[in-house]
């Protein structure tokens, strides 16, 4: 009985993983309608590839990120909500169909496609974001129970591999949950710090995934949302709190696509020697608020 549950799950999954390379290989479904230029396509394609880490554009396939930025602005005008975020928000932190050094899949049409129609009702984007967070973990498209497994990078990082596998450590649950966000028009990033400073915890990496709702950068632990919703992890306010800005090895960062004044490389604790992802150090940003002075 065990064997042969365990083939139906390897030939459930296998049918989920060929039909998601399907999607974004052959019709790309939503994304494949009313295909054009136009102003908005040329200038997120020319961001695109202005800001390709060196050697990039001879390893993409061909059409990859022209299919991302049809998806991209698809998801774009199906909701008020997603067609609200800044243009230069929806550059940055919508559009990239990538976060730091994963495998190039060609996921985008086909999480579009997946989840969109769950989201198109949502009258907000924290709705919208908080039922993807809390639920594409468990959604048939996408296998139906992604969970978390330790030490599983640089192995398992994109999004075909943790359909695939159903599992992954926290850097490709993260990279997971960033780009089911970023498919639906909800701005999100990958965030992380390569060591923890304070014990227990000390010496071990953590990357997790960050969401912009209007109250601002709000963040969320990929694979294990709190029924809390977000700004409630296992990590903070412990061990968060102890990490120190400005630093390399204990400070928080947060990816961007583009390099912009302020701007440093994000460590990847898998891969010292890349450093072609961007970051912002936003270390402060989970720091103790700083007590206000006493009156006299």
């Amino acid at each position: 009985r065990g064997r042969g549950a365990g083939l139906a799950t390897v030939l459930l999954l296998g049918a989920v993983v060929a039909g998601a390379v399907g999607a974004a290989t052959a019709g790309r479904g939503l994304a494949g309608r009313g295909k054009g230029g136009g102003e908005d396509f040329d200038a997120a394609l020319g961001f695109l590839r202005a800001f390709l880490p060196p050697g990039e554009a001879e390893r993409l396939p061909e059409g990859y990120l022209e299919e991302n930025v049809y998806a991209a602005l698809e998801a774009r005008g199906a909701t008020p909500w997603a067609a609200a975020v800044p243009w230069d928000t929806f550059l940055n932190y919508v559009l990239p169909p990538w976060s730091v050094d994963e495998r190039r899949d060609e996921w985008r049409a086909f999480f579009l496609e997946s989840l969109l129609p769950l989201v198109q009702g949502a009258g907000t984007l924290e709705e919208a974001a908080a039922f993807v967070n809390r639920e594409v973990w468990r959604l048939p498209q996408f296998g139906g129970n992604i969970t978390f497994l330790a030490n599983q990078t640089p192995e398992i990082m994109s999004p075909f591999q943790v359909i695939e596998a159903q599992h992954a450590s926290c850097t490709g649950l993260s990279i997971f949950l960033v780009d089911a966000l970023r498919a639906v028009g909800i701005p999100a990033r990958l965030a992380g710090t390569p060591k923890w400073v304070a014990p227990p915890f000390q010496g071990g990496n953590h990357d997790w995934a960050e969401v912009l709702l209007p109250e601002g950068w709000s963040f969320a632990d990929g694979g294990e949302p709190s029924p809390l919703g977000f700004n409630h992890t296992w990590f903070y306010p412990k061990p968060a709190d102890g990490q120190i800005p400005g630093g390399t090895n204990h400070s928080i960062f947060a990816v961007s696509y583009a390099p912009s004044e302020g701007t440093v490389t994000f460590p990847l604790s898998w891969n010292w020697g890349y450093s072609d992802v961007h970051a912002y150090d936003v270390t402060k940003h989970y720091l103790p608020a700083p007590s206000a002075p006493a009156s006299a």
